[in-house]
């Protein structure tokens, strides 16, 4: 998989700053991915999963070092935990054409995380559990090779 537009490379100092302002530990996949990979567009950003369900990711968030005036990584969530539309512990990494993201916690599990379903009706944390929908096989198809700038 090549990457286009990714931010600076981090060195694994730069990645544990950014775990210890968050007090969450990133799994080692997402770590070794972002030592390669700071954010970025995949060429291929479109996959169809077992259910039929497609998916589509319009770039990997950047760590550190934003990309322009995009947000990096810890910057999305720690509004997105602020604004209680995401729980603690569910790290997006990713975003769809939508605004959704796609998020990894720390056990390693991957998820799609649509934030445009939010129901007045429930609570944040069922509004949370909602929105998931784990896609774990997506990580390891996009998270591979060489960024191009």
């Amino acid at each position: 998989m090549i990457f286009s537009n990714c931010g600076a490379n981090l060195s694994l100092e730069d990645i544990g700053d950014i775990q210890q302002q968050l007090d969450l530990v990133l799994p080692e996949e997402l770590v070794n991915h972002y030592l390669i990979h700071n954010g970025g567009i995949p060429s291929n950003s479109f996959w169809i999963l077992e259910d039929g369900c497609s998916l589509w990711v319009k770039k990997f968030l950047p760590i550190k070092f934003p990309v322009g005036t995009e947000r990096t990584l810890e910057d999305s969530y720690l509004l997105m935990v602020a604004k209680n539309v995401m729980p603690n512990g569910l790290m997006p990494f990713a975003i769809d054409h939508g605004g959704n993201y796609f998020c990894i916690d720390t056990s390693g599990e991957v998820y799609f995380y649509a934030v445009d379903g939010w129901d007045e009706a429930l609570n944040n944390e069922q509004n949370h559990e909602k929105a998931k929908k784990q896609v774990r096989r997506i990580f390891s198809m996009v998270c591979k090779p060489a960024c191009r700038i």
